[in-house]
């Protein structure tokens, strides 16, 4: 039997006595994850301290997995908690933390256009694309929310002959980046040449051999032997292109023009002799193997590869006249293709794209041969140019609509998700950065069997998963993610990359959107998630607790030491005690601050667990499997050398670069750049990129990218490039293009030799480069942006760039030293202004006027002034001008970053504070839409601004309650506190949580009054709208349900099945009618103010009745057995339309109630009218009534009938289900809400589309409108999205959004529209909101009395009436 040691007896008995009196008392002998013994655990099991072997506990390990696998299937339905079998497959997946189902739908909004071209053959004509046409269209992508990214790697270069040869691997490997990232838009500019072929880079050893042997000189095959060397780390080995200055080290001479011109020559010379070899040597498969030009494959790649990518394809073809046949001059020779081998070539793939590619899709133009070639200044080939960007530029724009209107279908089918869509696209991007990260995971099984130990047992502590730099932690949770798909069944799992997105920078940020993912699982609103983080600690305890056996909880996240500086550090947050059925496990760097913190929360050392390095037969198979994906091999020799660097530093970051540099070796001892240190070795890499793209170009960019506070698109850092002068002085040192422009080819070769050590991230749909690694981060700010000379420079190029200082034709210095310039020249970089606004280039735009928020200039001027300046105070923190734009195109948490990067310098500023705090409370709404800024502002600061003391305190907040009371936009401005006020406890009630209200009615011919009906409490109201008081309150009636007002004190009430009258100015129960109404089915309606009629209690027929004597006066009868399932009355109660839902197909049955006879009766072969989505117009004209096709699953519909002649007026089929509609025949439309969340208008009278909406984040369930047909107020009554909005009918502008802190139980807009009238959970009373535009609330109109002004104010009992 084995022993209990001294050690794990002093174990034991410490656990025991610091779990005495404490509901974790089972945690610390669980978390004994240093290898406990089996006396030990036995021992814990005996005392009830650990599970059983059953229950998961510490005993098996990854060799005995017992758990179930999970599988992709229905989840068991909590009543308690959300169905999430409600959610569609791809959004269950992402909330449940299935990382291993997730599908990468996620697409930037990015098109690229790539260009083929030979070298010199149309410069002209493209860089006349990049002058006129490209600047053009990428301001109206960016218009459109979209990033256009021109490629043309052929241009601005003097050659394409790499030192490294790599040209060909760049292009093509470019384009299949961007195929993944992009849509692709092909240029292909093919004429009479498709450029010279280049050496190939690698040729296979059977096939130089059978080349070698078939050459009769030595001096051949000594040249052949000269530039080709066996690479024996090939797998399969091969020879391998050495770089050109091996030989010619005077190609990569900067200095001298000379000397780089006569090793021009040099290699030109070589490039001849083996290129007309290989032409000799080669069979023919060998020739198309090696010897195809770049512009052939990247044809065949991009144009070729399907159906789809030729659509969005252009060729121009131009053809001269005039040319001469024979005796081609020198100067002629770049345009046509010479050899026959060459022509017939380019004949092939012209006739290829003629069969591929729609005739307008192909632009031929005939141009004159003049002896200087193509020259600018020639009047026919100006002429030429302007023509084929006149010509280019619509069918451009065409593709380009295509290609949004494509991906805005695409959008609408997802855009309601059953979670916003800031959290999908959280979930979306953590999802596929945890499955990049796990892919290539090796080893670690004793840490994975601890961590899977951790979470079968009964800990209720965190786990502390610490190491150091590079150590591997944030594989180690990527892996530990997908094996929790093996291990637990059915669990929710929650993963956080701290730094992934801007999302997840700060701790502020990461917390709200694992509270926003846990509302989803648990059935909270996701509103309640944004707090600040002193108020995060209770909330997720709260939402945690509600964790249970059937939903247990498992939360991971990595790197918590990495939030940002301009966020919160505090670790307050974390709880020393989790909830039970709650797992949190969190990485943390050994040096940091933040394992200070936690180890001074967490008090038990076993609950923190060191992540070691790599054991060498680990990061031998690592280094291994990094070669085998590249199909290399070492020698002895290196790899003995290897060994011994690995044995110094086995730390996976350090065993990853080590073996992607290693890819690039061939053999030589010499070639391997290794040093001892992750750091050392980090730097080896940029000395290499530094060696192979030149100095200043590197440590320019990287600079750049490294300062950029959320990363840098290609297309902003090719234009921020472009106004680099250092950068293009070493660029055009030996050529200078027409266009002044850093060429793509400078940007691609330096991102991909760092892609390894890169992330992509998907901010506003645009998708930005950033550092993938820390370490990388720092090492680049420490080599780059190390003094305060490389921060300004950095920062100054960004800030001009996103001031726009060289945009918009504003012509940058050139240095004088460069010759014949004497002005400065356009860098057609793209403008960037606080809002893009609409153009009118796309003749598809439904919409010719709108605005969009530049998020990128929002998001990084501040941070990149503040790092220059060192305050953005007045600038842009305390400029609420900016505040309220940034908060309308970016999002709250980047306005509080701003706020506390500002604290930082003014830590005493009380205005900040005040600032920070109302941003903070309003955090939710303001994400939702930013334009309610001074309706929140306005709401909460209320209370504050009447001390006048606070004016005092508070001069710069208090100017901004007084911009607030008066908008400068119109905005919903509330009459009564009803919103969280600052330095209150954020946790407290604004109401008691009950639902008061459960409908609100407006009062007949009195815009200034409504009536609130509460179903429970048995209570009927008469409101004051401004004043928020009751002037009648009728208490003591039975089960209110719906209210229909007769006259302007009369009402008709249904309670419970019966129909009862009653006066509110006398508070009197008039009557009851006799009839009884149908329990599900209790529909009503007013003829006039002497009779109502209503569904009968079988549904059978209609009944008239008098509201005198409660008779019934009339019967309205279609046949037997035909029964009805609903009933609408025009307001001016002439017509009664009714379902029938017998017949087949259903019908829609109109009568005259006047005439009292049976008018129409309507039905649509094959069609169902689904009736409770139906409306008809005041005076009866039209009804609406959204239908669906029996048999076929499509969308359903929408049916307009004329009443005056019973023909189906219109028809209109948006492609989505149909969820609420509303008809105004004073607005002259129809307006409907869908199930995409959007909202569309048809005009009436025109039959077409008015406009369609965005704006809801669900699908709005409620329309209403004003008396006067200009307003409509919408919103979603199953409180899903908690805010209201108004929009103006004609225009579909949005007038105004509110959300409120409570949910909202009823909602109205007065007749006049002037007013939005709210009933919030909790609260009773009413609260009122005024739409606003450089007005106050104090400039209402006088309320009309009501009334008995005797009456006013009076609660009337009628529990003993009738």
């Amino acid at each position: 039997m084995p022993s209990l040691d001294d050690l794990e007896l002093h174990r034991l008995l410490n656990i025991l006595r610091n779990a005495r009196g404490r509901r974790s008392q089972r945690h610390s002998v669980c978390l004994a994850l240093q290898g406990p013994s089996i006396l030990l655990v036995d021992m814990a099991r005996s005392l009830g301290l650990a599970q059983t072997e059953g229950g998961g506990g510490t005993g098996g390990g990854e060799g005995r997995d017992s758990s179930p696998r999970k599988i992709r299937g229905a989840l068991p339905h909590l009543g308690h908690l959300p169905d999430l079998n409600k959610l569609s497959d791809v959004i269950r997946n992402l909330v449940m933390g299935n990382v291993v189902f997730v599908k990468p739908i996620l697409k930037p909004r990015k098109i690229c256009i790539y260009t083929c071209a030979d070298l010199k053959d149309t410069i002209m004509e493209r860089s006349a694309l990049m002058e006129y046409v490209y600047p053009k269209l990428r301001l109206y992508c960016m218009e459109k929310g979209y990033e256009l990214n021109i490629v043309d790697l052929h241009w601005g270069i003097a050659d394409e002959h790499l030192n490294d040869h790599s040209f060909k691997e760049l292009c093509l490997g470019q384009l299949t980046t961007q195929a993944r990232d992009s849509h692709i838009v092909t240029v292909v500019f093919l004429n009479e040449t498709f450029g010279n072929a280049l050496l190939p880079r690698v040729i296979e050893g059977p096939d130089f051999d059978q080349a070698i042997s078939a050459m009769e000189l030595d001096t051949d095959r000594e040249l052949f032997w000269k530039w080709y060397h066996w690479d024996e780390n090939a797998q399969p080995p091969c020879y391998k292109l050495q770089p050109i200055s091996t030989f010619i080290p005077n190609i990569k001479e900067s200095n001298s023009a000379s000397l780089h011109q006569e090793a021009v020559q040099d290699w030109s010379n070589e490039v001849k002799k083996m290129m007309t070899l290989m032409r000799m040597v080669f069979n023919q498969e060998q020739k198309e193997k090696y010897l195809s030009t770049v512009m052939e494959q990247e044809i065949k790649q991009s144009v070729f590869m399907n159906q789809e990518s030729a659509k969005h394809c252009l060729w121009i073809c131009r053809k001269f006249t005039h040319f001469p046949s024979h005796n081609i001059p020198a100067q002629g020779k770049v345009y046509v293709a010479v050899e026959p081998e060459s022509k017939k070539r380019l004949d092939i793939l012209q006739s290829e794209l003629k069969e591929r590619l729609d005739e307008i899709r192909m632009l031929k133009f005939r141009v004159k041969w003049h002896n200087s070639g193509m020259n600018p200044e020639v009047p026919e080939h100006a002429q030429f140019v302007e023509d084929l960007c006149a010509q280019i530029s619509p069918l451009l724009i065409s593709i380009i609509d295509g290609i949004i209107e494509e991906d805005e279908t695409k959008e609408e089918l997802k855009t309601y998700l059953g979670i916003e869509k800031r959290l999908f696209h959280e979930l979306m991007q953590q999802s596929l950065m945890c499955q990049f990260r796990y892919k290539n995971f090796q080893g670690r099984q004793e840490l994975l069997t601890k961590i899977r130990r951790y979470l079968n047992n009964d800990s209720c502590v965190p786990l502390i998963m610490h190491g150091d730099v590079g150590c591997g932690k944030s594989s180690l949770i990527a892996k530990a993610m997908e094996r929790c798909c093996e291990w637990l069944v059915d669990v929710p799992l929650v993963v956080r990359f701290v730094g992934l997105t801007p999302g997840s920078s700060t701790a502020e940020q990461v917390l709200r959107s694992i509270a926003e993912q846990c509302c989803a699982l648990f059935g909270e609103h996701r509103a309640e998630a944004a707090k600040g983080v002193r108020h995060m600690s209770s909330f997720l305890m709260h939402v945690w607790s509600k964790a249970c056996k059937l939903r247990p909880l498992v939360i991971m996240i990595d790197g918590i030491d990495q939030v940002k500086s301009y966020g919160s550090t505090s670790l307050e947050w974390v709880p020393r005690e989790l909830p039970e059925h709650v797992k949190l496990i969190m990485t943390v760097r050994d040096d940091s601050p933040q394992m200070t913190q936690l180890q001074s929360i967490i008090e038990d050392s076993a609950c923190f667990l060191k992540i070691p390095p790599l054991t060498i037969d680990e990061a031998h198979n690592k280094f291994e499997g990094i070669l085998k994906s590249h199909h290399r091999s070492l020698n002895k020799e290196q790899r003995e050398m290897v060994s011994k660097f690995i044995q110094e530093c086995p730390l996976p970051l350090y065993v990853e670069i080590l073996g992607r540099m290693a890819c690039q070796w061939t053999g030589a001892a010499s070639q391997l750049p290794l040093k001892s240190s992750l750091a050392e070795q980090i730097s080896a890499v940029f000395d290499e990129i530094e060696n192979t793209c030149g100095q200043v170009e590197v440590s320019h960019a990287l600079g750049y990218l490294t300062a950029a506070k959320h990363g840098v698109s290609d297309s902003e850092m090719i234009d921020i490039l472009s106004c680099d002068e250092a950068v293009l002085e070493k660029v055009f040192v030996h050529y200078t293009p027409p266009v002044r422009r850093c060429p793509s080819l400078v940007w691609v070769q330096i991102s991909k030799q760092l892609q390894p050590f890169l992330m992509k991230t998907i901010v506003a749909g645009i998708c930005l480069l950033t550092w993938r690694h820390e370490s990388f981060r720092n090492a680049a700010h420490a080599r780059y942006l190390g003094t305060q000379d490389q921060i300004n420079m950095c920062c100054t190029a960004l800030i001009d760039y996103f001031q726009s200082k060289w945009a918009n034709g504003v012509k940058k210095p050139v240095p004088v030293y460069e010759a014949g310039v004497s002005e400065g020249k356009d860098r057609y970089v793209l403008d960037q202004p606080t809002k893009y606004r609409g153009s009118n280039m796309s003749k598809i735009s439904v919409q010719s006027v709108f605005s969009r928020h530049n998020r990128r200039k929002l998001d990084e001027l501040p941070y990149q002034v503040l790092q220059l300046k060192g305050r953005i105070l007045e600038e842009f923190v305390l400029n609420f001008e900016w505040v309220y734009e940034k908060l309308c195109g970016s999002d709250t948490y980047q306005v509080l970053e701003d706020v506390s990067l500002a604290l930082t310098n003014h830590s005493n500023h009380m205005e900040l504070v005040l600032l920070k705090e109302v941003l903070e409370l309003a955090a939710y709404a303001l994400g939702y839409d930013g334009r309610q800024f001074y309706s929140q502002v306005y709401g909460r600061l209320a209370t504050l601004d009447k001390d006048p003391e606070n004016h005092k305190k508070y001069p710069i907040i208090k100017k901004l309650y007084d911009i607030a009371a008066h908008a400068p936009v119109p905005c919903l401005l509330p009459l009564a506190v009803c919103l969280h006020e600052p330095f209150q406890d954020e946790n407290m009630e604004l109401g008691d949580g009950q639902v008061y209200f459960n409908s609100l009615i407006r009062a007949q011919h009195n815009p200034h009054y409504v009536i609130t009906l509460s179903t429970e409490r048995g209570e009927i109201a008469v409101w004051n709208i401004f004043s928020m008081t009751p002037v009648r309150t009728l208490t003591g009636i039975t089960q209110p349900r719906k209210l229909k007002m007769i006259d302007d004190y009369r009402c008709l009430v249904l309670c419970g099945r019966e129909l009862r009258i009653y006066n509110f100015d006398e508070g009197l129960f008039v009557m009851k009618l006799r009839e009884v109404m149908n329990q599900k089915m209790p529909y009503f309606g007013l003829h006039d103010k002497d009779h109502v009629v209503a569904l009968s209690r079988s549904r059978m027929y209609v009944n008239m009745m008098n509201l005198q004597n409660g008779d019934c006066v009339a019967t309205f009868k279609v046949g037997e057995d035909r029964f009805l399932n609903s009933l609408m009355v025009s307001e001016n109660g002439k017509i009664c339309v009714c379902g029938d839902e017998t017949q087949k197909p259903s019908a829609l049955l109109v009568w005259d109630l006047e005439l009292r006879k049976l008018m129409y009766d309507l039905r649509i072969p094959h069609h169902e009218f689904i009736t409770r989505h139906a409306a008809i117009t005041k005076e009866g004209h039209y009804v609406s009534c959204v239908c669906r096709e029996v048999d076929e699953p499509a969308p359903n519909f929408i049916v307009v009938y004329d009443l005056q002649s019973g023909t189906l007026f219109k028809k209109w089929k948006p492609g989505v289900n149909i969820i609420s509609i509303a008809i105004s025949s004073a607005g002259s439309c129809v307006i409907i809400g869908l199930e995409d969340s959007k909202l569309m208008a048809y005009d009436l009278i025109t039959g077409n589309p008015r406009w369609t909406l965005k704006g809801h984040t669900a699908p709005p369930t409620t329309i209403r409108l004003d008396n006067r047909g200009l307003q409509c107020l919408t919103y979603d009554s199953l409180g899903r999205d908690r805010s209201v909005r108004v929009w103006d009918i004609h225009t579909g502008n949005s007038l105004a959004v509110l959300t409120p802190d409570q949910a909202i139980t009823a909602c109205e807009i007065s007749s006049d529209g002037r007013a939005v009238v709210m009933a919030l959970e909790g609260r009773s009373k009413i609260v009122t909101f005024l739409l606003c535009h450089q007005s106050g609330v104090d400039e209402h109109p006088t309320p009309k009395s009501y009334g008995n002004d005797t009456n006013r104010g009076k609660v009337f009992d009628l529990s003993q009436a009738g």
